[in-house]
């Protein structure tokens, strides 16, 4: 099973990031950063039930 994470900016909601080891926090564990507004990204809602699952429904993919 592959775990693909998507993320959201959430001041542009933009999904467009860049990662760096220097931005990494407690609340950004990935140190994704908005290449628009320079905000910390946030994983997406479903990360939790994606993890638990062994194949996630299409339908949860698409918003």
């Amino acid at each position: 099973m592959i775990l693909k994470i998507q993320f959201r900016c959430p001041a542009c909601h933009g999904s467009q990031y860049r990662t760096s080891p220097y931005d990494v926090t407690e609340k950004n564990r990935f140190g994704a950063k908005c290449i628009f507004c320079k905000s910390a990204m946030v994983a997406g809602d479903d990360l939790c039930h994606l993890a638990i699952t062994d194949t996630p429904k299409l339908a949860e993919y698409r918003r």
